[in-house]
């Protein structure tokens, strides 16, 4: 039988935090509080930066892999879209 990841608890947890005590839920889902609340700021990160990600991935696959970071970053700020260029660093290569 698998095991539920961390990200799989959290998400568990966050729903349920409205019904019960959430040092309850932490308690039986073996979380830490800090885990619990880095994986759920981690996760609304991803979200946040879903659609800056997305156009790096269209950007990147119709210039057919030529085009590094800063020719993104500069092809960003004409699709209207500003973005430091460390912040785009960091999400081209995750």
């Amino acid at each position: 039988m698998k095991r539920a990841t961390i990200e799989e608890k959290v998400k568990i947890v966050n729903v349920l935090r409205h019904k019960y005590k959430l040092s309850t839920l932490l308690e039986i889902s073996k979380l830490s509080k800090s885990t619990y609340f880095f994986t759920l700021n981690k996760v609304n990160l991803d979200d946040k930066n879903k659609e800056i990600i997305n156009e790096i991935i269209d950007i990147y696959y119709f210039n057919k892999s030529r085009y590094g970071y800063r020719r993104i970053t500069q092809e960003l700020k004409n699709r209207c879209f500003i973005v430091n260029y460390k912040k785009l660093n960091v999400l081209y290569h995750h």
